[in-house]
């Protein structure tokens, strides 16, 4: 699957491009619950090289019935966005999965119930904000393994 530029929209309903526009964040709808509770988290994510473009391989998809989350660049290069809608089972849709490339401009805030996969970053080591709104109903981490891993290209 070949990867496309992250662009305002392209993966909604999914999860929802945070791009300055004119000097002007966008909007994000609010995808929260009664109960819900913040929880703010920066962290670290490694690549202490960067991921060869035909070596990038999702081997699981995972997701949040109560939660968002809302990833902010601190320092990043490129990073993949990869996302997709549910079959009537629950599962994951991989025949409608959506691939994406994002840089150091782009914010993300995944949907509550929205399967995605891990973050993952392609050119250097990187640093991001996430904010996570946790629903207080526990069970709230899916992970779907992928029996045959997707291979994306740049």
């Amino acid at each position: 699957m070949k990867l496309q530029p992250l662009k305002p929209g392209a993966a909604e309903p999914f999860a929802y491009s945070i791009q300055s526009i004119d000097g002007r964040m966008t909007e994000v709808p609010m995808v929260t619950e009664v109960g819900d509770v913040p929880g703010r988290h920066v962290f670290s994510v490694l690549a202490p090289k960067p991921v060869p473009a035909d070596a990038i391989s999702i081997t699981f998809l995972e997701r949040h019935p109560h939660s968002t989350q809302t990833f902010l660049p601190i320092r990043v290069g490129r990073w993949l966005v990869v996302v997709a809608p549910s079959l009537p089972s629950g599962e994951p849709d991989l025949a409608n999965l959506r691939a994406f490339v994002a840089g150091p401009g782009d914010a993300i805030c995944i949907a509550r119930n929205a399967w995605h996969a891990g973050l993952t970053v392609l050119d250097q080591p990187a640093e991001f904000g996430m904010q996570m709104w946790r629903a207080d109903a526990g069970g709230d981490g899916i992970v779907f393994n992928l029996e045959t891993p997707i291979s994306l290209t740049i």
